[in-house]
């Protein structure tokens, strides 16, 4: 390999899940986040973990190798992105499925064998997602790793296209609830789907909306995205908008990256309907957190520019994606006006009461 380097690993047949974390400069999580993964209440000899070092300047590869000696290493020569990333390790993998998980993630001890209990018995799902528990919420704290966590967080598109959350109780019964959209922090991937897809991640796009990218191709080809509420993952992340360089530059980037899905999977005369309400969407969305009205509205004025620039450099880059449109067209299975039926009618609301109101934070997908 020019650009990258592996450390070997002795071959293991029959393996059933193949691990991925992507990281770069995540020293500081990696830690929490092997720890958790290597102490699964599921067979060892089963599943192999790799980390892909996304040319990290913090020593993460290092550590990583000189720390878990059972966890393979795939160093990068640069900074790829996390969707690069995957596509690249592919060919190495030996698993019949595909787990991921992002490197801010602790894993319950249930995270791995609750997903492929719902992989291997829904032969139609090509990823099933895990149940995402952020900082700001109860079942955060402590990041408890055995026992029933009785509620689930699913996140999925809203009628505006963008993302946002539901709760839903839990019991040892709960089944898989089907999603439109993928939130990929913590998920299985049944890759023979993905084969007969074409492809696997958009690698075209460096970051944000790989997500959205995958649950609608795959609903659209007629297979299922779901979420198995029982696989918990606790994601150090936080979702609202700051107004800093990263801030502004994520929220240009899935702006860009959600018009350019939603334009590959749809039709002409869907798209032409579906756009305007995606780019209310994010004004709407802009301010929605905020504690005060004069504040939302006031987000939502100031995210217009921004929405613009998003708006400007996607068509710019549409004609990039006419192949892989046509592409994912040809594999589409769904009738015309499905999309837009489904996103006109979700069948479910956001629960506004989950958010914690902040001055001056808002929601930026």
């Amino acid at each position: 390999m020019t650009d990258e380097t592996m450390r070997p690993m002795a071959e293991a047949p029959q393996l059933l899940v193949s691990v991925l974390i992507v990281t770069h400069n995540g020293r500081k999580y990696l830690g929490d986040c092997l720890d958790s993964v290597l102490d699964q209440d599921f067979p060892q000899e089963q599943y192999e973990v790799t980390v892909i070092d996304n040319a990290s300047r913090d020593g993460s590869a290092d550590f990583v190798e000189q720390n878990y000696p059972t966890v393979r290493v795939l160093r990068l020569d640069r900074n790829y992105g996390p969707n690069e990333a995957v596509r690249r390790i592919l060919p190495h993998v030996k698993g019949q499925y595909l787990a991921y998980l992002n490197q801010d993630v602790v894993a319950h001890r249930r995270w791995l064998a609750e997903l492929v209990d719902v992989i291997t018995s829904h032969p139609q799902a090509g990823i099933v997602e895990s149940n995402m528990i952020l900082p700001q919420w109860p079942e955060y704290e402590g990041r408890r790793r055995e026992g029933l966590i009785e509620r689930a967080y699913v996140c999925d598109v809203t009628s505006f296209g963008v993302y946002d959350f539901r709760v839903v109780p839990v019991t040892p019964t709960t089944p898989p609830i089907p999603l439109l959209a993928v939130y990929g922090a913590g998920a299985i991937a049944n890759m023979r789907i993905f084969d007969e897809l074409g492809y696997f991640v958009e690698s075209g796009f460096f970051a944000y909306a790989d997500d959205l990218d995958l649950g609608l191709r795959l609903n659209a080809a007629g297979y299922q995205v779901l979420l198995a509420p029982r696989s918990v993952v606790y994601h150090d992340t936080d979702w609202h908008f700051k107004w800093d360089w990263r801030s502004l530059r994520r929220a240009l980037w899935v702006t860009q990256n959600t018009i350019l899905t939603f334009y590959k999977i749809s039709y002409a005369s869907e798209f032409i309907i579906l756009l305007p309400r995606l780019l209310l969407g994010k004004v709407l969305k802009a301010g929605q957190h905020h504690p005060s009205l004069v504040g939302r509205v006031a987000y939502a004025l100031a995210s217009i520019p921004l929405l613009l620039v998003g708006l400007g450099a996607a068509l710019l880059k549409m004609p990039a994606y006419r192949q892989r449109r046509r592409l994912t067209l040809s594999h589409r299975r769904m009738q015309p006006g499905w999309l837009v039926d489904r996103l006109l009618h979700p069948g479910w609301q956001p629960d506004a009461t989950i958010w914690p109101r902040r001055a001056g934070a808002t929601h930026p997908r």
